[in-house]
């Protein structure tokens, strides 16, 4: 094993009539109407303004990774498992169909395609206990396979492969799942565990950072948290029924019109998970910040997610994708006020003033509808013109 990248309702007031002694409501003013906007006059730079219709894959490749999507939605977050692991990094949850991005970073794979030849897709899953490796994290990785019988194959590979590959392994039972293959390093709180279960393979891993540096190790902790993990993941993702292999290419790209109302990314941004769409409650896989964010997507009754060249959120109402954009683009002791998009007041920005080096300068928040959605740049005309652009999408999409 290795160690290792989101109803507001009117009041009324009653008054006692003194003849009848009935109640009488009293709405209160509501609130003022959003600014008209001329779309016409927005900057948006050379970004699209219209919405897209995505249809169905258009290779193998993109019919594997929308697998990997869908299964994304079933897949617990670590937080749903423990909420003790309330810290996430937002580039390493993800889909993959290529190993080496994705579990590389966390289990041997120079043999994967010779233990897992029929791999089909996967999703991985993350959490930490603390930020900047200071506590424990969990991964969930779950992979597809065609049948049944190639997933077992593969669990048992998978395991032998990445046993051979480090001396210091030690082979171990979790107790809760005989049929479980499990090895660990006595010398470091870490352990691995891959469990097949219908035509899927689910891999966990788990390394305590403190532990380590406290130089302890407590074998039957790990083995308790294997356990806790596949309580949750087990029967979440037997909910869910992979596509079958000659059917891969008729699977939609889209789910409910979202990906096509959301913004497209330009090609530096390729660096990125593939675009897609999700549940609300899958949002909270890619996000930095996942207990704030799990209050914020609850609360607006997240129940649709798009990442392509902005995050795209649809909320209950349009009340509630409001409050969304104004609470996830408030400003904190980290962020400072930026210049809001010419001609779009109902958008805002902001500028990241914190210490994390490579993050991200600007960002910028607009809301329409039911619909709440977020840009970030390295420049500021960049996130303006992201936004202003998909402001106009969702205008067009009604």
């Amino acid at each position: 094993m290795r160690r290792h990248r989101r109803a507001a309702g009117a009041l009324v007031i009653a008054g006692m009539l003194a003849a009848s002694s009935a109640c009488e409501s009293a709405p209160r003013d509501p609130a003022p109407p959003d600014p008209v906007v001329d779309l016409a006059r927005l900057d948006v730079g050379s970004y699209p303004t219209q919405p897209r219709e995505l249809g169905t894959a258009k290779n193998p490749d993109q019919a594997r990774m929308i697998e990997a999507q869908r299964l994304g939605n079933v897949v617990p977050t670590a937080a749903d498992i423990d909420p003790a692991f309330r810290e996430s990094n937002a580039f390493v949850s993800s889909v993959f169909i290529d190993p080496r991005n994705s579990l590389g970073k966390i289990m041997n794979i120079d043999r994967f395609a010779e233990a897992a030849p029929d791999f089909v897709a996967g999703f991985l899953s993350h959490g930490s206990t603390e930020a900047k490796n200071q506590g424990r994290d969990l991964f969930n990785a779950v992979l597809i396979f065609p049948d049944e019988q190639r997933a077992t194959a593969a669990a048992e590979a998978l395991e032998r492969v990445d046993f051979e590959a480090n001396e210091h392994n030690e082979r171990v039972p979790i107790p809760k799942y005989p049929a479980a293959r499990a090895h660990w390093q006595p010398r470091e709180q870490s352990i691995g565990s891959w469990v097949a279960t219908g035509k899927f393979v689910v891999y966990t891993w788990i390394f305590d950072y403190l532990k380590i540096f406290l130089e302890q190790v407590d074998l039957p902790a790990l083995q308790a948290l294997v356990e806790k993990s596949l309580d949750a993941v087990l029967p979440a993702i037997a909910a869910f029924t992979p596509t079958p292999a000659d059917q891969l290419m008729t699977i939609r790209i889209d789910m409910d019109g979202m990906l096509g109302r959301a913004l497209p990314r330009q090609r530096e941004d390729g660096w990125l998970d593939p675009p897609g769409a999700f549940t609300g409650h899958a949002a909270l896989h890619f996000t930095s910040d996942p207990a704030d964010d799990r209050r914020i997507i609850e609360a607006a009754g997240v129940d649709r997610y798009a990442t392509d060249g902005i995050e795209l959120y649809r909320a209950r109402d349009a009340a509630a994708a409001k409050r969304l954009r104004e609470e996830r683009g408030r400003l904190t002791k980290k962020f400072t006020g930026a210049a809001a998009p010419e001609n779009l007041p109902v958008a805002s920005c902001k500028e990241y003033i914190g210490r994390e080096a490579l993050a991200i300068r600007y960002y910028c928040s607009v809301a329409y509808d039911r619909y709440a959605a977020f840009s970030a740049s390295h420049q500021l005309l960049d996130a303006q013109q992201r936004i202003s652009a998909q402001y106009a999408i969702l205008v067009h999409a009604k």
